[in-house]
């Protein structure tokens, strides 16, 4: 008789052979056949659970996303202290502080760069940066509670722009650009939101 399969557990260890091949040599070798073999599967376990590579490609991309979004909204709950020191936590866990985060960055950056020419990964890549950006949304909100929608809007763009930028140079320059120092940027940045509007608006006033 054919044993029983845990189908979640079989779509996640399909979705480790991805990433392990994506680290390795990058996303144009994910295919059904190349993701088999890494996993210890013949082409038809992983055929039963996607069709195509780009259905596989697709899924591989929102399982990382909710990987991301797990570590950051975990993060957020667990933080002691001030406001601005959960956001801080929280954006780190955007950054390759660690191997589990770095291998995870590695790859979201991959399949991010690939939605520009991949329309399979276009929706996946939208919810991604929808749901990372309201998750940033929701902890500036905590830090800077006064903020209009419209401020809270570009200071979350801004954070979450400084913080990708942030996180690919570490991943090219990670032997100088550590864990202390991403921090400290990343410390820096949330201690600076809210200051350029309330300087604009100061300087408004000071006009009249």
């Amino acid at each position: 008789m054919p044993r029983n399969v845990d189908a979640a557990l079989r779509r996640q260890e399909i979705v480790e052979a991805v990433k392990r091949i994506v680290i390795a040599d990058g996303l144009g070798r994910v295919s059904l056949r190349e993701v088999a073999a890494e996993a210890g599967l013949v082409v038809g376990s992983v055929r039963h659970y996607f069709g195509s590579s780009a259905e596989l490609a697709a899924h591989a991309f929102d399982a990382v996303t909710d990987s991301v979004l797990g570590r950051l909204e975990a993060a957020g709950a667990a933080a002691h202290g001030t406001a601005e020191d959960g956001c801080v936590a929280q954006l780190c866990q955007l950054l390759p502080l660690d191997e589990a985060r770095a291998v995870d960055l590695c790859v979201w950056t991959e399949f991010k760069l690939a939605a520009r020419t991949r329309p399979e990964l276009e929706p996946p890549a939208e919810r991604s940066h929808r749901a990372v950006a309201a998750a940033l949304g929701r902890a500036l909100v905590r830090l800077r509670p006064a903020l209009a929608q419209e401020d809270l809007v570009r200071e979350a763009e801004r954070l979450l722009a400084t913080v990708e930028g942030l996180g690919l140079h570490a991943m090219l320059h990670g032997r100088w650009l550590d864990a202390d120092l991403c921090t400290e940027v990343v410390r820096a940045q949330v201690a600076s939101v809210g200051l350029a509007g309330a300087g604009a608006a100061g300087a408004a006033a000071g006009i009249h």
